[in-house]
């Protein structure tokens, strides 16, 4: 684990200011905790004139989309103008429940050219945060789920990617046996606050202080 990362303040909101590069674990208590945690992530980006990409297997959710664009600042516009792109991880899950991570490869390039073809945005850093391995946990994929999120070391794009994981699912049997594999996979650890989790967190995983 990098020391550029360790080395933030306890205080500081890593939500708001997320180091390059820097793959994030984040640790939520509940549903609300998550959206909040959410909106501020994408929200400080679209202020600061970032690319934000949200890729969730959840988008085709009824009603799911209507509560997440209540939340974002200027939705709509935000979307329009390509500073927001929302991407359906569907297809993407189920590839990599086949341990195929070709179309996260195509994902990578297509992002990438979406980057290199905008010539007027002057600040280059991607906010992403995507599910797909949430799910792949909750489902006991457990290895698909490590086999993704090394991936996502192994790929960086100029930005941070955060992944969120529920605290009660950390707790259960048999995923508890893999946290420290998991954990390994991610730069930093914070809870919904965007507060960095104490050390032992990373060593113990079961107790997560706010």
């Amino acid at each position: 684990m990098s020391n550029q990362f360790i080395s933030k303040h306890n205080d500081e909101n890593i939500l708001l200011s997320p180091t390059a590069n820097a793959h994030i674990i984040l640790i939520h208590e509940n549903q609300f905790d998550l959206d909040t945690a959410i909106a501020t992530y994408i929200n400080e980006g679209l202020k600061r004139g970032q690319l934000c990409i949200y890729a969730s297997v959840s988008l085709a959710n009824e009603g799911y989309l209507d509560d997440f664009s209540k939340r974002i600042t200027n939705y709509k516009e935000n979307l329009e103008e390509g500073n927001l792109i929302l991407i359906d991880m569907r297809p993407h899950y189920v590839n990599a429940m086949a341990g195929n991570l070709e179309s996260y490869d195509e994902l990578k390039e297509a992002i990438t050219n979406i980057v290199s073809k905008d010539k007027n945005r002057s600040d280059k850093f991607i906010r992403i945060i995507g599910d797909c391995t949430t799910l792949l946990l909750q489902n006991k994929h457990l290895e698909q789920c490590i086999q993704v999120e090394q991936w996502c070391n192994q790929n960086p794009l100029e930005g941070s990617i955060l992944c969120a994981y529920p605290k009660s699912l950390l707790n259960q049997f048999p995923i508890n046996v893999c946290l420290s594999r998991l954990f390994n996979c991610h730069d930093i650890i914070v809870n919904s606050s965007g507060k960095l989790i104490p050390k032992f967190a990373r060593q113990y995983m079961f107790e997560f202080k706010s």
